[in-house]
């Protein structure tokens, strides 16, 4: 195995770690050590997703899947931040909400545009963005439709 066979292989496995582990700190409490702990794993696992995403290069392209890395690390960024240096205010607590919910679906969105690719077929050059904008477009639905009232619920508290 190459270095880039084994970085393609880090890529996957962390793809498939901070996939599982968020979709456990979407269904458990907000706020808790279990949402840190598991959230740290998730956020970790991402990095390296993106980290192992900008290392690979096929013909020194700079595509789609490596702005989604640079847009899924700003995401990360904006969205822990705030929380790193100690302020818990409701503003920052949705930021952090709506951000990492945003990281998840942009996670979702690249493996969906990956697997549409994966097969080896030459698909038609539009075929990665509209599936990536369709897992995004029905992600928005979703994040919008369910964080304002799970933000309510959890800052009545």
């Amino acid at each position: 195995m190459d270095w880039e066979q084994a970085v393609a292989a880090a890529h996957v496995v962390a793809a498939v770690s901070a996939l599982l582990a968020g979709v456990a700190v979407v269904f458990l409490p907000k706020g808790t050590r279990t949402h840190r702990v598991i959230g740290t794993a998730y956020v970790l696992a991402l990095v390296l997703v993106n980290v192992a995403a900008l290392s690979l290069h096929r013909e020194s392209v700079f595509g789609v899947f490596h702005w989604l890395a640079v847009a899924s690390l700003v995401t990360l960024l904006v969205g822990l931040s705030p929380l790193l240096v100690g302020k818990r205010s409701p503003r920052v607590i949705a930021t952090h909400a709506f951000c990492m919910t945003w990281s998840y679906v942009g996670l979702a969105a690249a493996g969906c545009g990956q697997l549409a690719v994966a097969d080896g077929h030459d698909l038609a050059a539009w075929v990665v963005p509209v599936v990536i904008g369709a897992v995004l477009s029905i992600g928005g639905v979703v994040i919008f439709g369910k964080v304002p009232s799970i933000l309510d619920r959890l800052l009545a508290e």
